[in-house]
């Protein structure tokens, strides 16, 4: 696609630049005229351009080619190639502005979800501002809106077009659909908040009376002028800021009220903890920057603006600041709005003060190009780098003083201490972040907690043995740094708290009461930008690293508000989950995902049953035979962990994921491992296989058991280790020789379910394993499945080309068995072929050799 704009002083000037331009699909008008000046203006577009979706609105100001107007109108002009629009307008009712959002999407909603748009433009006249309600729609359907309230300074004369009408009151949506079509938003706010949090203590409608139990006026005083009177001039430059609802409110100053209270553009209720904020164009100027790089790389094709008509960013029509910078990108299209719409990952939200654009690209390539650095102006004389210094150090106060508070743990004698010594305890002096401590005092002192993700750098080990320990601190405060950076962009709005756990785990504490599964999409859509991003190590900015994660999602209240977990367990949960996601490979998993599989008291309850299971040599090996597929004789059996609970023999199913997280996992071993020793010694011909994972090899009692079997034992090839793959064996270079060590003691080594993980290919080959053993999920319905039984023979080929065997688990019918044999798979090991077998009965056939 492709956007062009043309401005036009008066309508004949309109008519005159668009002869012999070609129909548009997209026409927007944003124009600085009355209702009745803008009608004829609506009727040549329906005239010239019948075919073409035809929207505008009134616009004190707008944006063509860069350039910003504030006279006539300015006609955008967009061309899809690759996408389509659905475009539906409906009546505005402040009174009823839930229902009014309801009625505009409504149409849209009831498309099948594949053919509903990527995003939506959506434009709205009314003499008051947008009620929040008006887009509950977006957050219940996860809708994305760009776009924002007409606006010119005669109230009664503003408008919205659409198609051939002009409408006032009225509300207008175009969506854009398209297979590849992708979209980038951003917002980008003049303001910063300064000092510390103040509670609303009486409040009447959009009237604020006190804060912190005195006169609000008295407070300005006090902080603004120490004590005196100030004008309301000046007030104004300065809102009270808060979050309710998950809606940040910024209510600016309007008129001094007699009885001491203040008159206030947004009503602030009572409880309501609010800060002052700061109008400053040039605040955020530096920490946008990178934003905007990023967006030049990702090749837009049209970059849409709705900025608000306070900001001042352009000089005789001449961009400046954020406006400048954008238009380095793409020529900016776009206008100014009474309230500009954006939709974060909690909903969409009517921005005041806010500059907010929509990038549209068609391609869905995602490619990155190479793209000149953005240009900014020198800006030393700014008052940013103090104001962003004066609000950092209160932020660090605020989080210092929660940690205080909720530890309880300092005494009246340490008030003679020396003050930093006190403080020192609370923090990770690498990285100046809270640690563990803080976390855990607060975890159990104080209910301000909804929900805590734990971040884990999955590849520090690596980066620490190829570029030291100092350049491994250093990548940990770049990624922290970043946290805090995207978290507290105005974009997302939430409280939070960052801690270092350990030298690679960070946690995050979330203070605002947002759904979960909100929180989870938030951080999921973290871990995933973070791992596309470059981190530079120390003084070398040639070797740029990537970081990749694994994250535990902790929340203490489900998505209907009932409880999940205490407060006081959030770490313990986040940390399970977070165990649970590197096991499976996924990036982020969830508490409330957890509770499927077991309830706190029946986690208690296995771990009992199998500590009595230990003491009692209730811990059992049941053996699977595995058969020559051409011969069709026994080769030798796999070791099955079984347990006697209550009499009946129990799989690992039911427990094996808990016992891992316990230290009653490395006892199973051993036990199976002793048991797999007696039968070896006592049956010279056995050859049998043992199940181990990688937390086997990172545990000390059970490696070191290991070793001291191998040193009692000579098993010439008749003991297999088999390592789980779909574990997703990470730290090859470490466990390499731990496996070297073993095989030349005689064992020999095969890796289990090949294929149900992420395999890769090159380092498990550098194992040299003896046998692959293809996992049942790609040999069950090589019978019915072309492309599988394609994959089996792949792999038979390649393995045996590099003088590797193969192994097929669930062999579970005749047919499957046939298709096996033909494809030479080395053994066969199923149900169909033989159940696993009590030890006893299945060496009820060797008893004779032994006698």
């Amino acid at each position: 696609m492709h956007s062009i704009s043309i401005h036009c002083p008066s309508i004949d000037d309109l008519i005159q630049k668009l002869e012999g331009v070609q129909p548009p699909d997209l026409i927007q008008l944003y124009g600085t005229l009355a209702i009745k000046e803008a009608k004829p203006w609506a009727i040549y577009l329906s005239q010239r351009f019948p075919e073409a979706c035809r929207i505008g609105m009134a616009s004190q100001r707008h944006i063509s080619n860069g350039h910003v107007k504030s006279d006539g109108a300015t006609l955008i002009l967009s061309y899809f190639e690759k996408s389509h629009l659905v475009h539906h307008s409906a009546v505005y009712d402040g009174n009823q502005a839930d229902q009014s959002g309801q009625n505009l999407f409504a149409p849209f909603l009831a498309e099948k979800e594949e053919k509903q748009a990527n995003v939506y433009i959506v434009l709205v006249d009314s003499k008051d501002a947008i009620q929040d309600e008006f887009f509950n729609v977006s957050q219940q359907h996860d809708l994305t809106i760009s776009g924002g309230r007409a606006g010119i300074f005669d109230y009664e004369n503003s408008w919205v077009l659409y198609q051939d009408k002009l409408y006032q009151n009225q509300s207008i949506a175009v969506g854009i659909t398209g297979k590849h079509l992708m979209q980038q938003r951003d917002v980008f706010v003049d303001n910063i908040a300064i000092g510390r949090r103040m509670l609303v203590t009486a409040s009447e409608g959009k009237v604020i009376k006190q804060i912190d139990h005195l006169p609000a006026q008295q407070i300005y005083q006090r902080y603004l002028s120490n004590g005196e009177k100030i004008s309301i001039t000046l007030a104004n430059r300065f809102a009270l800021t808060t979050v309710h609802n998950n809606v940040e409110i910024n209510a600016v100053p309007l008129r001094w009220e007699s009885d001491g209270g203040i008159l206030m553009s947004e009503a602030l209720p009572e409880g309501a903890s609010v800060k002052f904020l700061y109008f400053h164009p040039a605040q955020s100027l530096h920490s946008i920057t990178p934003k905007i790089q990023h967006l030049n790389e990702q090749r837009p094709d049209s970059i849409f603006v709705f900025s608000c008509i306070s900001r001042e960013d352009f000089i005789d029509e001449q961009p400046t600041d954020k406006l400048s910078l954008l238009n380095q990108v793409l020529p900016l299209h776009g206008t100014y709005c009474f309230g500009e719409f954006f939709t974060t990952q909690f909903g969409t939200r009517i921005m005041q003060h806010a500059l907010t654009y929509l990038a549209v690209n068609e391609s869905g390539c995602g490619l990155k190009r190479e793209a000149e650095p953005i240009q900014i102006a020198n800006e030393d004389d700014s008052l940013a780098p103090m104001f962003n210094l004066i609000t950092n150090a209160f932020q660090d106060l605020e989080q210092e003083h929660a940690s205080l508070v909720s530890s309880n743990v300092t005494s009246k004698n340490d008030a003679s201490n020396n003050e930093t010594s006190r403080n020192d305890w609370l923090h990770d002096l690498q990285t100046g972040l809270l640690n563990r401590f803080s976390l855990l005092g607060r975890l159990s002192n104080k209910e301000d907690i909804f929900h805590l993700a734990v971040l884990r750098i999955r590849n520090f080990r690596l980066i620490n043995q190829q570029y030291g320990y100092n350049t491994a601190d250093d990548l940990f405060a770049q990624l922290a740094h970043y946290l805090k950076r995207r978290l507290s962009t105005n974009s997302v709005g939430i409280e939070f708290t960052c801690y270092r756990l350990s030298a690679n785990e960070i946690a995050v504490s979330i203070h605002s009461d947002i759904a979960p599964k909100k929180i989870v999409r938030l951080f999921r859509n973290l871990a995933e930008d973070i791992e596309s991003q470059e981190f530079s190590t120390i003084n070398k900015i040639e070797h740029l690293l990537t970081l990749s994660l694994s994250v535990g999602m902790a929340s203490a209240f489900d998505e209907l508000g009932e409880p999940l977990c205490e407060q006081a367990h959030l770490l313990i949960k986040a940390s399970e989950a977070r165990r649970f996601a590197q096991i499976n490979n996924q990036p982020i998993y969830w508490n409330g995902d957890l509770q499927d599989h077991a309830t706190s008291e029946e986690n208690l309850d296995w771990i009992l049953k199998i500590r009595k299971a230990l003491e009692n040599d209730d811990i059992l090996a049941f053996f699977q035979p595995y058969y020559d597929s051409q011969t069709g004789e026994e080769v030798g059996a796999e070791a099955l962990l079984r347990a006697r609970i209550d009499g009946k023999i129990v799989s690992p199913a039911f427990f094996l994921d808990l016992i891992k997280q316990t230290q009653l996992y490395a006892k199973i071993t051993l036990a199976m491992l002793s048991k797999c020793e007696r039968i070896l010694n006592t049956y010279p011909n056995v050859h049998v296989a043992l199940n181990l994972s990688v937390l086997d090899f990172k545990h000390y009692a059970t490696l070191k058991a290991l070793r001291e079997f191998f040193k009692r034992n000579h098993v010439n090839g008749r003991l297999t280790l088999e390592i789980t793959e779909s574990e997703s064996i990470q730290d090859y270079e470490w466990i390499s020789p731990i496996i070297n060590e073993f095989r030349e003691a005689g064992a020999l080594l095969a890796i289990d379910d090949f294929g149900a993980g992420y395999s890769n290919l090159e380092k498990l080959i550098a194992l040299n394993p003896d046998i692959l053993k293809l996992d049942g999920c790609i040999v069950k319905t090589i019978d019915t499945d072309e492309k599988l039984r394609k994959l089996v023979q792949h792999i038979n080929s390649l393995a045996h080309s590099l003088g590797i065997k193969t192994q097929a688990e669930f062999v579970h019918n005749s047919a499957v068995k046939q298709l096996l044999v033909d494809l030479k798979i080395d053994y066969l090991q199923g149900f169909h072929l033989c159940e696993p077998l009590s030890e006893s009965e299945w060496l009820e056939q060797y008893n004779d050799e032994t006698n």
